[in-house]
């Protein structure tokens, strides 16, 4: 089944709110940044100009729902109670044809793929999830896919299939690495010895890695004895550095793409969910691992392991 994504000249999207009290943060995430919606209201509109489809974030405490927005008329109707199950999605084609590709069985959801190829979604999806296609599909489809999305397919693909069951845990010395910006700015973990390492793990298209960066940069700035550094999932560093100018977040710690062994870093610390962390001994040991954005969890692990 071929979508009609034509769209019109801008977005206007209204958010209908079910429930929610004033003192409630929810928050939206997209290519103009994060904003906070006014929970006071029953309904808010937003009025943009986007450059094509995108995936925007809706965010509330510890749950977050992803969907598809263009420019059209779109109504999202957010229910506090069964929040991510509850949010309803009216007048998006792009988060239409999303929804039919990922509920669709594998033979039929190939053809929708295929009748689509050219749109973002369907890029999106063969990108992350070409697994999930019978292998004859998958192979024809990245054949049909423009480079990067083949690149990145072959990568997460990859990764499926290393070996993560001797990840790295609490008390193990840390597998060193030597990892470079993309200005080839190159960092060495074990040049790092005598402080204490906080490896981030994110991506690009993480929302969480996105929300947590301003509170890591406001709660580290006082630690003068630790070194971050995020070490990026995937090879989209020019959508990073756009997303994050219009967030006005700057990082003050490297920002590591490139490594020689990076499917190796990714299956060595078990990374299989963005953002994680681990907190690491100025030795060299691994202190602590944890996953997600989770309340206070970075300042609890830096007091609990004093932190200088």
């Amino acid at each position: 089944m071929s979508f009609n994504l034509t769209a019109q000249d801008s977005l206007r999207l209204t958010f209908k709110l079910d429930g929610f009290k004033t003192k409630d943060q929810l928050s939206i995430s997209f290519s103009e940044g994060q904003f906070l919606l006014p929970t006071e209201k029953e309904e808010v509109t937003i009025v943009r100009k986007l450059v094509g489809p995108e995936s925007m974030a809706i965010i509330y405490k510890s749950r977050f729902k992803s969907l598809w927005i263009d420019n059209n008329d779109i109504t999202v109707t957010i229910s506090k109670s069964g929040f991510k199950n509850g949010i309803d999605v009216q007048g998006s084609p792009a988060e239409d044809l999303w929804q039919q590709i990922v509920k669709a069985p594998k033979e039929e959801r190939a053809k929708i793929l295929e009748e689509n190829i050219k749109t973002k979604m369907a890029q999106s999806y063969l990108a992350s999830s070409s697994d999930r296609l019978l292998p004859e599909d998958q192979k024809r489809l990245l054949a049909m896919s423009n480079p990067k999305t083949n690149d990145l397919a072959k990568y997460n693909i990859s990764l499926l299939g290393l070996d993560v069951s001797e990840r790295l845990k609490e008390g193990d010395p840390m597998m060193d690495f030597i990892a470079s910006t993309i200005d080839d700015q190159q960092t060495s973990t074990e040049d790092l010895r005598g402080k204490y390492i906080l490896l981030d793990f994110a991506g690009t298209g993480c929302g969480w890695c996105w929300v947590e960066y301003p509170n890591m940069v406001k709660s580290l700035e006082k630690y003068e004895n630790l070194q971050v550094l995020t070490i990026n999932e995937d090879f989209s560093h020019e959508r990073w550095r756009k997303m994050a100018e219009q967030r006005d977040i700057n990082l003050p710690w490297p920002v590591l793409w490139k490594a020689e062994n990076k499917k190796e870093i990714f299956a060595k610390y078990g990374i299989q969910v963005l953002p994680t962390h681990y907190l690491i001994s100025p030795e060299g040991i691994i202190l602590e691992r944890w996953q997600g954005a989770k309340d206070n969890k970075l300042e609890r692990a830096l007091e609990k392991h004093k932190v200088n």
